[in-house]
């Protein structure tokens, strides 16, 4: 299966496990509180938006996700580079055409911004859902009325019990490595 191929199903799984995470999240918060009482999003704790703003806000987040998806699955299309020894090499000449600037740990601006908007759509949009999924455990635990004291604690131990952000934020950086080395990978495959 080619590099392409790949991609068009990372980018379908993607997706579709995103809408689905999200009308569940939807779905389960309207079962669980149809006024929003117990809802956390700011929107609705700080401002007193209703469920227009709540549903609004989460189409726009649907629609910003699948740019993301797109850009990173099939927009995006690696540049060449003969670097196939080391993946700091690589980077450094698919962003600067340069691969002795990772010597300098790369801190000036990229001459190339594709590669830099590729690895945080490709990060973001493979983080999400997972994060995302954790609010629809929640919900479900509430709506059952499950008794899971832990996995409560847990949840309160971050700000405005936001764990989900936690998660996305740090699995984000996490797959950023892998977006690396998955791009450095096919790159030594197509020189090979």
């Amino acid at each position: 299966m080619g590099y392409q191929e790949k991609n068009s199903i990372r980018f379908w799984f993607f997706t579709l496990f995103y809408t689905e995470v999200t009308a569940a999240d939807l779905g389960l918060t309207y079962l669980a509180t149809p006024n929003l009482e117990m809802e956390g999003n700011p929107l609705v704790t700080v401002y007193s938006f209703g469920w227009g703003a709540l549903l609004f806000v989460n189409l726009l987040t649907l629609a910003f996700y699948f740019l993301m998806a797109w850009y990173a699955f099939y927009r995006y299309k690696p540049r060449p580079s003969f670097e196939t020894e080391n993946v700091k090499r690589y980077i450094s000449d698919i962003t600067y055409d340069n691969p002795e600037m990772g010597k300098f740990g790369m801190l000036l601006p990229p001459k190339h911004w594709a590669p830099q908007i590729a690895c945080l759509c490709y990060s973001v949009v493979a983080a999400l859902p997972f994060a995302r999924f954790i609010i629809v455990m929640e919900w479900l635990l509430l709506c059952t009325d499950t008794y899971a004291p832990w996995f409560f604690r847990i949840v309160a131990f971050f700000p405005l019990g936001r764990i989900d952000f936690f998660v996305a934020v740090l699995l984000a950086w996490m797959l950023s490595f892998v977006w690396i080395h998955r791009e450095f990978r096919e790159n030594k495959k197509q020189n090979s």
